[in-house]
């Protein structure tokens, strides 16, 4: 008996076209991921990170490579892996800082079925999944946001937060290089037809920020405790972001998955639970936890809320599982030969 097995290659023009960066869609995946994890029908190892460097302080110049695997059960029914590089050194090289590939395997016979760009899906997951933080976290009459860090991710940060916020008023954009952030406010504004204004400082905007995203690659924090009033939703998406009393400042505190944020070891909320500053009773819950009504996510619009997320595998399996099957559907990508 001679057996032949294939696998499915889309490049990352394949994965545009198949609808890798629809937000609205990878917003309703990300929510489905949170269920299935809460309702323990997933597999989620730790995030293996592997960092150019002794400490996360230095991975931030030297870069790391991330092998994040996991099942997805539910109508996805899939396994795979991202594999991603990172290096802020590439953006003096004209490269992206961040690449990506994405890797799903059969659950059953557990072989390679496709191989994608995952670049794409790795940005707009992220994106989603501060749009879902935004949907069950954030006042329901919020109108200002500050975004902290103009580079890609950003990008689909703001894409997320006005689908699940569509009525915000103000959209300020603050970074150390202002000609990054007006580059940022002109480009954006443009493409989702919204007025974005620059701004030379942060803090001022901050505290009157009903949404607070910062999302930069900066090795120490740049926020403080004082930045944030009452009622904001501050959302950390790029690690060590703010100091150990912004976190205490906040009434609630939500992650994405408690115990991989402990285990990767790279935010505030992270760190002061390694170094037992808080213990696992402090943290409020996931998120998954509200969106199935587990845990009441703001109590009241005084409420300063904290949400970190670590990221998690099977958010890319999600999104690149959608992908996967539409390809299928419509004969996009290219059949290659794996065994023969």
């Amino acid at each position: 008996m001679s057996i032949k097995l294939e696998l499915l290659y889309l490049c990352q023009r394949d994965v545009l076209q198949l609808g890798g960066d629809d937000m609205s869609s990878a917003i309703q995946d990300m929510e489905k991921v949170f269920i299935l994890k809460e309702k323990k029908d997933v597999r989620v190892p730790d995030k293996v990170s592997m960092g150019f460097g002794d400490s996360i302080s230095e991975e931030k110049t030297k870069g790391r490579i991330n092998a994040m695997p996991g099942y997805l059960g539910g109508e996805y029914d899939m396994a795979g892996i991202k594999w991603i590089g990172s290096n802020p050194g590439n953006l003096s090289r004209g490269l992206p800082r961040a690449s990506a590939i994405t890797i799903l395997n059969d659950p059953d016979t557990k072989f390679p079925i496709a191989i994608m760009d995952g670049t794409v899906i790795s940005v707009a997951r992220t994106g989603a999944v501060s749009g879902v933080a935004t949907k069950y976290l954030s006042k329901k009459d919020s109108k200002t946001l500050l975004l902290i860090g103009a580079g890609l991710q950003s990008r689909t940060q703001l894409e997320a937060v006005l689908i699940a916020c569509p009525g915000l008023e103000n959209i300020y954009i603050y970074d150390i290089s202002l000609e990054m952030a007006q580059r940022y406010a002109l480009e954006m504004g443009e493409k989702l037809g919204r007025k974005i204004e620059a701004v030379k400082e942060g803090k001022p905007y901050a505290q009157k920020a009903d949404i607070l995203i910062t999302v930069t690659g900066s090795a120490k924090p740049v926020i403080d405790a004082d930045w944030l009033s009452k009622g904001c939703l501050y959302i950390n998406i790029g690690g060590f972001e703010c100091t150990y009393d912004t976190v205490k400042k906040a009434d609630r505190l939500f992650v994405d998955n408690w115990e991989a944020v402990k285990h990767r070891n790279a935010s505030a909320i992270a760190k002061m639970a390694n170094e037992r500053i808080i213990d696992d009773n402090d943290v409020t819950g996931n998120i998954g936890e509200v969106i199935n009504s587990d845990k009441r996510g703001r109590i009241n619009d005084d409420d300063i809320i904290y949400f970190n997320c670590v990221g998690m595998g099977i958010e890319d399996i999600a999104i690149a599982t959608r992908v996967y099957r539409r390809a299928l559907k419509e004969k996009v990508g290219q059949i290659l030969e794996y065994w023969s």
